[in-house]
């Protein structure tokens, strides 16, 4: 396991530091140093604003920017607009040298690097081999004589049962009308898409009648589905050759539920008003018609062309998009409608497909462990692998499972938004402009700060703030209980509107015109949130009568994970602290999951089989929750035998 970068890799030096490393052509030359350990003063976020990431270069490099950058001798340019294109030695200035100052480095090799799934996520789909749920063929129907006059779908289908396996003998009303004039076009030369059987659930098999579509001559061959994940913030698709098994293209975008709330919660609470059920689930509909309507452009496969679609999501995501009421989610006992869905005609949703096409979703857990966990232990394999797992979602509701092919046990916390950049003073979303890196030598010195896409800092992201605080308490600047140490007389730190706060970026170099902070408050908020996924792990191994040790491995699933430094996770005490090698991102694991359903049917049937074997803990009925949430609401933990390394690193680095 890990990434697939094939390009050209160069050795880049960093002097006076001797530190070495294999770096890919065309990586940026500061972003290369940030996940090294390297110490570079980066003030504006990697911007090319502030000119403090001046370096000194001898080898292959090209400048990326004008201006400033023009003005500088040949041999020096700024770490941030420098691309790698060869062997390079680089020589810091003597204020950017970072220390040998903690236990707890990140080592460089790669074999102790969190590790990628994605070529594990496409083996397996060699498992999951076809049909899909719905198939598409081409089938041959005798002319009607007056010797054989039977009707026209008595003889469609005699024809069908001998080539596939049938459910029943129904097609929709609307087929029906012109299923005689299909048939004669190409006299008796059609395509048909039907639907399988599937399932032993008989919610699953409901309202679906087996031949859903009907088109003269042979089009089998143009046979495409679609994947999506319905996420509380982004909705993610992508589309699917189920002939070459291949995906043609790949969108996502902002789910426009947002603007009835960023959590399920307010969601469910927009549902209640009047006409708020449809409203709330247009708002996601039309997301995914945008989606659809991008596929469509990058691949240049027509609607009509569609057979059936694959949704996963949360209960909640999965309630509201089919279009059921999801109040009783919210109220105690907390009960879904069903676990298992039916097939749903896409017209009854207004989504851009075929009439006759379907929408499979996937099965649910209970109200809080929907279809999206489902499909990531589909899409990782956790059902059947003998390695004892914990698979962790972060986001406003944080998702655990932990199990093996013996068992699976999971649950959900509400960790609130932190994590997506919510409830923070100057948060944002994972977007161009937001603080992801942060480094700090020590307390007086000033911060490396790198933004996404290196453009103007606007704000902090999720796994911006995890570094950004993770740095301040190795550093000695934030203590174990949140607050800032404002006795070291640092000069970022200042006193705010809430209190004592830190000054990331200074208004001259921001693109919002004013310092963008780190705030007390701020703290508290990411402590709560890491605390609320902590004491979820601790609760479900402790039920298991296990400990973190125990633990083969931690997959973290979502887009979050994908951005998020382990080592950082683990100083605020958000992960477990084990070795890095068993770490490993697996990205998307929701919308790879409903890829694998979309492929095969066998996949699908596993899907209800993992929802009917998962078993689901309820944290509000835990008393050690509320505990173990309290003591995890310090950095990285009042339980200082959970981390040792950290605390040896926190005690070394203060002053």
């Amino acid at each position: 396991m890990g990434n697939d970068d094939t390009r050209i890799r160069h050795r880049v030096r960093f002097f006076p530091d001797e530190v070495a490393i294999s770096a890919p052509e065309g990586s940026n030359l500061l972003d290369l140093a940030v996940e090294n350990g390297v110490y570079i003063d980066a003030e504006c976020g990697g911007a090319g604003l502030c000119g403090k990431c001046r370096v000194k270069l001898d080898g292959g490099f090209r400048r990326l920017a004008t201006g400033d950058a023009e003005n500088l001798p040949e041999d020096e340019s700024l770490a941030c607009q420098t691309e790698i294109t060869g062997a390079l030695d680089v020589t810091l200035p003597s204020a950017s040298r970072i220390a040998a100052r903690r236990a707890l480095e990140v080592e460089h090799e790669a074999q102790n690097q969190p590790h990628s799934t994605t070529s594990a996520q496409r083996a397996l789909a060699s498992r999951f081999l076809p049909p899909p749920v719905v198939e598409k063929l081409h089938v041959t129907v005798s002319t009607p004589s007056e010797m054989s006059a039977g009707s026209d779908s008595f003889r469609l289908f005699s024809v069908l049962k001998k080539a596939i396996e049938l459910r029943d003998d129904s097609m929709d009303f609307q087929l029906l009308r012109r299923v005689s004039r299909v048939l004669r076009a190409e006299s008796g030369s059609v395509t048909v898409t039907v639907a399988r059987d599937y399932s032993q659930t008989p919610a699953s098999r409901h309202g679906s009648p087996s031949l859903l579509n009907l088109e003269p001559g042979d089009v089998s061959e143009r046979f495409f589905a679609v994947a999506f994940d319905i996420g509380t913030t982004t909705i993610w698709a992508q589309l699917i050759d189920l002939r070459r098994q291949e995906v043609l293209a790949f969108a996502a975008d902002y789910n426009d539920q947002i603007r009835f709330g960023a959590d399920v919660i307010n969601r469910i609470i927009a549902c209640q008003k009047s006409g708020g059920v449809q409203s709330v689930q247009q708002a996601a509909v039309a997301t995914m018609n945008r989606l659809l309507d991008e596929l469509w452009q990058k691949s240049g496969i027509a609607a009509q062309d569609i057979a059936f679609a694959v949704a996963a999501g949360n209960s909640v995501m999965t309630h509201i998009l089919l279009g059921i009421d999801p109040e009783y989610i919210r109220l105690t006992p907390h009960i879904i409608s069903t676990q298992y869905l039916p097939p749903v005609e896409v017209r009854e949703l207004g989504l851009n497909l075929p009439p006759h096409a379907r929408l499979y979703t996937a099965p649910l857990v209970s109200a809080w462990m929907g279809g999206d966990l489902v499909a990531g232990v589909l899409a990782l394999d956790l059902f059947r692998s003998d390695e004892m797992t914990l698979l962790i979602d972060l986001g406003t509701n944080g998702e655990i499972v932990l199990g093996n092919n013996g068992f699976l046990i999971s649950t959900s916390c509400s960790s609130g938004p932190a994590f997506e950049g919510g409830g923070i003073k100057n948060g944002m979303r994972a977007m161009p402009g937001a603080i992801e890196r942060f480094q700090l030598e020590k307390p007086e010195a000033e911060p490396m700060i790198v933004t996404i896409d290196r453009q103007p800092a606007r704000g902090i992201c999720g796994s911006g703030l995890i570094s950004i605080v993770a740095e301040l308490a190795l550093s000695g600047v934030l203590l174990p209980n949140g607050k800032f140490d404002t006795s070291l007389g640092c000069s970022r730190l200042r006193q705010g509107d809430d209190g004592s706060e830190y000054v990331l970026i200074r208004k001259e170099h921001s693109a919002v015109g004013s310092d963008i902070v780190l705030t007390e408050v701020d703290i508290q908020n990411l402590l709560r949130a890491k605390s609320a996924i902590y004491a979820g792990i601790r609760v479900l191994l402790s039920e298991m009568e296990m400990d973190v040790f125990d633990l083969d491995r931690v997959l973290i699933a979502g887009g979050f994970g994908q951005s998020l430094k382990v080592a950082n996770a683990v100083t605020i005490g958000l992960l477990p602290e084990l070795p890095l090698s068993r770490f490993f991102f697996v990205g998307n694991s929701s919308l790879a999951g409903a890829q694998l359903m979309a492929r095969s049917a066998a996949a699908m049937r596993e899907s209800e089989r993992i929802a009917g074997a998962m078993t689901y803990l309820d944290l509000g009925a835990s008393g050690r929750f509320f505990e173990e949430f309290v003591a995890g609401t310090f950095i990285p933990h009042t339980n200082q035998a959970d981390f040792p390394a950290v605390n040896r690193a926190l005690k070394r680095d203060k002053p």
